[in-house]
């Protein structure tokens, strides 16, 4: 899933970036003022203050007095990646878990936060990326303005059938978002339409991407195909039209491959 891969590359930069002084001093604290303090052991305690242990000796910083406080890279998130790969999720979530609650205010509780709903997602249980993702969107507000988050968000809404929460989101987004958006939102509501059964409606929204979105090439594709599906699930003969000119227009796109293995 993109959203794994795009979370692993982060924590990886990030592991780059705090390995840079030796293994032996990784951790660090940037203060309000723009310092950066190495240290080679840090601990937070429940109320955010952060101790840091330096070759001159401990210091204290209170919340306010720090913008940053990184620990060195926990084992466990590369064990959870691991098990991922080994299909191994339910470890990978407890992995992650324990890590947001031991590296709380030490940076790595957000980017475990971050990796949750992905391995969820992978798991296949759209319930728990929504908890999950909701989870970090409570812990880092910033997160959700996040283009690509905002998507994977909204894609286990779907997947989990959460359609009250999603349309309203979608509404605005067709009404308010970048012409990108828009289509693309247009085309997940023709998704929550054939979910449902609601192939007439679900064709509508698909078309409407295909006409008023035309110059949005990069969700013509996606659009075309889905009505097409929609259009044979009705026995309608234009969906032969779609497949056709998808093969055509987008010859280089995965919904044409599929389009092509159409009977």
């Amino acid at each position: 899933m993109k959203l794994w891969t795009r979370c692993a590359a982060t924590i990886l930069g990030a592991a780059a970036v705090c390995m840079a002084t030796g293994s032996h001093a990784a951790c660090y604290v940037i203060t309000s003022q723009g310092q950066r303090i190495e240290g080679t052991e840090i601990r937070a305690k429940s109320t955010g203050e952060i101790v840091l242990r330096t070759a001159a000796g401990t210091q204290s910083f209170f919340p306010g007095q720090y913008t940053k406080a990184v620990a060195d890279k926990p084992p466990e998130i590369d064990q959870a990646a691991r098990l991922v790969e080994s299909k191994q999720y339910d470890e990978a979530i407890k992995q992650l878990e324990d890590v947001a609650v031991k590296y709380k205010f030490l940076e790595w509780d957000s980017q475990a936060l971050a990796l949750l709903p992905a391995v969820y997602a992978k798991k296949g249980d759209a319930a728990g990326a929504i908890g999950a993702y909701e989870k970090l969107f409570s812990a880092s507000p910033k997160t959700k303005d996040e283009p690509e988050v905002q998507w994977d968000y909204r894609q286990a809404l779907l997947d989990g059938k959460q359609y009250d929460k999603l349309e309203p989101v979608l509404t605005d987004v067709i009404a308010n978002g970048s012409r990108s958006d828009a289509a693309h939102a247009q085309i997940m509501r023709g998704d929550i339409k054939s979910a449902q059964g609601q192939m007439e409606g679900a064709v509508l929204d698909y078309l409407r991407t295909v006409v008023l979105f035309a110059n949005e090439k990069s969700s013509q594709p996606e659009a075309m195909f889905k009505a097409a599906e929609a259009l044979k699930a009705l026995r309608d003969p234009r969906a032969g039209e779609f497949y056709k000119k998808l093969v055509e227009e987008y010859p280089g796109s995965p919904y044409a491959e599929k389009a092509k293995s159409v009977k």
